[in-house]
């Protein structure tokens, strides 16, 4: 079924003639039967779908997330997809032998697809900046929900980058298709949740079906390339892509997994700026990623200062912008990103890296005094700086699971 219309305005509630013609909507994205399995809460397992009398279903595992607990009463289940119900066979198998001679520049990549997995906070923006040259792109999904919220995003955006920079877009199609979204893309762009097996999953299972030439990228900040290929077979397309929040901000960071053939760092940071980002390659994977260990320091510092109640977080933004003249403090940035990412993301920082020497007593109180409450930033409505207005009141109160269900493939890539 063809999308509405009017869901795919622009905030001026006009259409560009060419606008209109960007957007091609799955058209089996309304199927319910697509969403993922939720099982009992606590559980961490895998589900097989054996029945043959279920197309609809994966054949292959579904990867199922459990969520720290947002509040006193219980613990949240999210899930994602990792599979599809039909893999091509020309992608079933590869030799895994000489690997600097088996890959290719990928032919065409202007007029392949970009794939991202993944409709959340970031992928939405690498749509943009990537469909804003008359490239094409797919967004994969497996909630209907994510890919509407994306699409209303995606539209909105699309038409002023392009117009503020004379670009036109290439078609962007949104779907619960795996299959399809990958079958002749040059590059997939894995933007799922900050979770090391449902990382490592997933991109075992692209490995198994995109084409031979493709490029495979994770958005990971938290965990470097090398340490989430245990199930690819071709670990030497496989590399991190650290894109911060296009398109405002345009820099992004490229770092090898240790096995990534030399030749795709310099190929895939030209083909970026083409598109009007700036790629920074990093040196060396043992290294890390550069602004992830800058951020790190500045969102655990804010949080410490906020929790003892030194300061207010717009006294501290203000701070930091005068300083530093940068348009944007942290406690903004974080409400950007998600304090439920922000939380994720540092509380595996200090389970991996630091193990007790550190206090987590600034994530107790972000958690008790904000994520609990379903004040996740500016997807929930109110945050750190976000405030609720008159036309977000209640979202900001709803239950936390509530909000965890509107997001279920939420990714801030920080």
């Amino acid at each position: 079924m063809a999308m509405p219309k009017l869901r795919l305005c622009t905030k001026s509630r006009v259409w560009p003639p060419w606008l209109q013609a960007a957007f091609v909507p799955d058209a089996e994205l309304s199927i319910e039967a697509r969403l993922p399995l939720l099982t009992e809460a606590r559980s961490r397992s895998v589900q097989y779908a054996n029945s043959p009398k279920a197309p609809l279903l994966p054949k292959e595992p579904l990867r199922l997330l459990r969520l720290p607990s947002l509040h006193n009463s219980g613990t949240q289940i999210r899930a994602f997809s990792n599979s599809s119900t039909n893999l091509p066979q020309e992608h079933e198998s590869h030799d895994s032998s000489s690997a600097q001679t088996r890959w290719k520049r990928p032919a065409d990549p202007e007029t392949r697809p970009v794939t991202i997995v993944g409709a959340g906070v970031l992928g939405r923006r690498l749509a943009v900046m990537w469909a804003s040259t008359s490239r094409p792109v797919n967004i994969y999904d497996t909630s209907p929900k994510a890919l509407t919220s994306a699409t209303t995003y995606v539209a909105d955006e699309l038409s002023s980058f392009c117009a503020t920079h004379s670009t036109h877009p290439g078609h962007v199609h949104f779907t619960t298709d795996l299959t399809s979204a990958v079958a002749n893309s040059w590059l997939v762009i894995e933007a799922v949740p900050e979770d090391l097996e449902l990382k490592t999953s997933v991109l075992g299972r692209l490995d198994q079906i995109i084409p031979s030439d493709a490029i495979l990228a994770t958005n990971s900040s938290s965990y470097k390339a090398r340490e989430l290929v245990g199930e690819t077979v071709n670990k030497h397309r496989v590399l991190n892509t650290l894109y911060s929040l296009p398109p405002q901000n345009i820099c992004v960071e490229l770092m090898s997994s240790g096995s990534t053939v030399p030749e795709i760092l310099p190929f895939l940071a030209d083909e970026m700026s083409s598109i009007g980002l700036h790629p920074i390659i990093v040196e060396s994977e043992s290294t890390g990623l550069i602004f992830n260990r800058i951020w790190a320091a500045i969102k655990r510092e804010t949080l410490c200062v906020l929790e003892e109640g030194v300061g207010k977080p717009e006294d501290i933004d203000e701070l930091f912008k005068d300083f530093f003249g940068a348009a944007k403090g942290p406690c903004k940035k974080m409400d950007e990103v998600g304090l439920d990412n922000v939380r994720d993301v540092e509380r595996l920082f200090l389970d991996q890296k630091r193990g007790d020497k550190w206090s987590d007593r600034h994530l107790r109180w972000l958690e008790k005094e904000f994520i609990a409450k379903g004040k996740l930033g500016e997807k929930s409505g109110e945050g750190l700086i976000r405030k609720a207005t008159q036309r977000d009141k209640g979202i900001g109160h709803k239950k936390s699971e509530e909000v965890w269900k509107q997001h279920t493939i939420d990714v801030s890539g920080l």
